[in-house]
């Protein structure tokens, strides 16, 4: 239940860089699966401006096929997060603020995050995905830095939330849309455009930090 009176009524949390800490989730997974240096060019790349996140997940897709969703679970228990998610997402949840995971890399591996840790729901690329569970090797559909602001426009239209009502934390290029349109954002151990973005800027691995933003 959305706390009416709250001046806060949403809050989206970006992934890699700002929950996942010190890498990002496709990087973790890839060295796992054995194309590491060809997903750390092409996130390079990415971070760079010089290609689109739809021409890195068309690549990096076609390196899981056949892999069962299950074993996607079991390679994410050991990826680096920062400390205090679920401090963090309780204490909104108390005080009747949703969590959301809003990001661009695999919906698939946001969403098994997004169980983790209690957040409401998540955000991503999609690929195809058999009814077995088995992962298909191609995206089904791409989702960049623009994607993820509608997500969230399309959430808050559904739950009658004002995108002024809404906080959004991230580090990165793919945040910088979402920041122009909420009416508080935070640039967490981020980079120079996010933060110049941004309306806060903090650096801290302790993510409940965040909270006194928001008051």
């Amino acid at each position: 239940m959305i706390n009416r009176n709250q001046p806060w009524q949403l809050v989206c949390f970006d992934l890699d860089g700002t929950l996942v800490h010190g890498t990002t989730t496709c990087l973790h997974l890839s060295r796992a699966l054995g194309h590491e240096a060809v997903l750390s060019d092409l996130e390079s790349r990415y971070a760079r401006g010089e290609i689109s996140n739809s021409a890195c997940a068309d690549i990096d897709a076609t390196f899981y096929v056949g892999l069962p969703l299950r074993r996607v679970e079991d390679l994410l228990n050991d990826i680096p997060m920062i400390a205090g998610i679920n401090e963090t997402v309780r204490a909104l949840e108390l005080e009747g603020i949703p969590s959301l995971i809003a990001t661009v890399t695999w919906k698939f591996a946001a969403e098994i995050i997004a169980r983790r840790f209690g957040f409401l729901q998540a955000s991503g690329t999609e690929m195809a995905i058999s009814e077995s569970g088995i992962l298909e090797g191609r995206v089904s559909k791409h989702f960049d830095e623009f994607s993820k602001l509608e997500y969230v426009r399309a959430f808050c239209s559904s739950r009658g939330i004002d995108l002024k009502r809404v906080v959004a934390i991230g580090d990165s290029r793919s945040d910088i849309p979402l920041f122009g349109a909420v009416g508080r954002s935070v640039a967490l151990n981020a980079t120079a455009p996010a933060k110049a973005a941004a309306s806060h800027s903090l650096d801290t691995n302790w993510l409940p930090d965040v909270l006194a933003l928001l008051r």
